[in-house]
This record gives structure tokens, sequence and C-alpha cells, in this order.
């Protein structure tokens, strides 16, 4: 953790409630449009809340990174009307748009999957993240739903689980028992720690990709919010700037090698 003393050590109710909203919006804006995605966000175009929180957020001093990582972007584009403006106008231009940056499998231009970034070669790192992404879930009660399965280290589950821990530390602070300091630490904590290990060493990585693949287009406009959105929580959580810029390392299939042994038999 970078030594910052602008960094949060108690909670700021009206920063988390923002905080949240943002999280909340970065997964609403990345979820597949078949969830109805599209529906949510045309009813949050004339919503202020969205722009109020993100405006809140980046008016905060302790928002404000020393300096911007590889692929981050600055706090002036965390502004929903830049996304808003560029969203389709239905559900299925939303999907069209969907499926030709992200593909039906699994994209290798911009994976939205956290292990994906991690060298192919290193299966055993991969199930370890994997494995430690599920863990993280686990202990604060949550499971994948089974109407929407989904990879435990998909993006939009990731933000969501930020998202998560945000709203439980506020409800561990209002319930005002003995215990509830203790609580709100451990959800603060898992923030810090979860941020760091699963989200700001891939995602602005992730986002530069994402805008390249749809240039002009609506994720475009998400690329940059999300980017914009990683420098502002890694300044708030004292989270340093990842060591080493990342890119995709998708596993190699047989059926995609060509003039492979094991691919002819």
């Amino acid at each position: 953790m970078a030594a910052n003393d602008k960094v949060l050590t108690v909670l700021d109710p009206a920063l988390n409630m923002a905080r949240q909203s943002l999280y909340r919006f970065a997964a609403m804006l990345l979820l597949d449009p078949k969830c109805d995605s599209w529906e949510h966000l045309h009813a949050l175009r004339s919503d202020p809340i969205l722009t109020e929180a993100s405006a809140f957020v980046a008016q905060r001093p302790q928002a404000k990174p020393e300096e911007l990582g590889l692929g981050e972007r600055p706090l002036e584009d965390l502004v929903p009307q830049h996304v808003f403006e560029r969203l389709p106008d239905s559900s299925q231009a939303l999907n069209e748009e969907y499926e030709n940056t992200f593909g039906l499998l699994v994209s290798n231009a911009c994976p939205p999957y956290e292990t994906e970034y991690i060298d192919g070669k290193l299966t055993f790192q991969r199930s370890n993240a994997l494995a430690d992404v599920s863990g993280f879930y686990r202990a604060f009660g949550l499971t994948i739903s089974r109407q929407h399965p989904e990879r435990h280290d998909h993006i939009v589950l990731e933000l969501e689980f930020m998202a998560f821990l945000l709203g439980l530390e506020r409800r561990a602070v209002e319930e005002g028992a003995s215990s509830s300091s203790e609580k709100a630490a451990v959800c603060r904590d898992a923030q810090q720690k979860f941020f760091e290990e699963h989200l700001v060493w891939w995602v602005p990585a992730f986002s530069r990709l994402l805008a390249r693949e749809d240039q002009g287009g609506f994720y475009e406009a998400v690329a940059h919010y999300l980017a914009a959105l990683i420098p502002a929580e890694r300044a708030l959580l004292g989270v340093e700037i990842a060591a080493r810029p990342c890119e995709p390392s998708p596993l190699e299939r047989p059926e995609e090698c060509e003039g492979c042994l094991l691919a002819s038999q």
C-alpha cells in the first residue's frame, strides 16, 4: 500500500455511496445486453444521481492520484454523459456492438477476464488467481447466479463485488453495534486487497484494448470511463500503479494451431 495520508481510514457515507454507484454503473456498462442492460442504461440517462456521484468523487482531493499509470485516464473523463451520448438506440443495436467487440467466444483482442492477462504458460498461477477471486466471493457469502453463469474473474463480477463491499461497509456502520467498526474495517481491508490484487493491474490494459477495438463507438466511451475510475479508486485506497504493463495471453487451443501435430491427430 502506498504511504498516503489522504487514504480513507474511516467511512465517509456520501463518498461511499458515490463510489458504489460508480462501480455498479461500470458493471452495467459491460454487462451482456442479453441481460437487459440497455433498458437499465436507457432509464439511467435522465437520472442525475450518476452525474452527481461522478462529479462528487472527481472533486474529492483524496481521489486525485499523484500520477497516472499506463492505460489510466484523468478524472476529467469520469463523466457518465460521455457514455450515454454513444449509447445505441436499441437493445438489439447494443447487442450487435457488444458481439462485434467481444465476439461470441472469449475475445483475444480485449478479453474481459482477469486471468486472460496472466501468461498463458503459467497455468498454475492462473488457477491460483481464479481460486483467490472465488475465495473472496465465498468469504462474503456470495455465489454466481445460476441464471447467468459466468467465470468468476469476469470484469462485471469483479466490479459488482467492489460495489457489494462498499454497501456492506456502510451497513456495518449503520448497525451501530459494538462490533460495527470491526466489520467495517474488514470490508475496507477487503476492498483494498481485492482492488490491488484483482483489478488495478489488468483493468487499465483491458480498457485500452477495449477502446481500440471499438474506436468511436459505445465501448470506447465505456473504456475511457472505466480507465478514469481506476486511478480515482487507486488514490482512495492507497494502491500504487501496477508494476509493469500487461496484455492478454490466451491459451493455445489445438483447433487454432496450423500445422500442429496434436491438431491433426
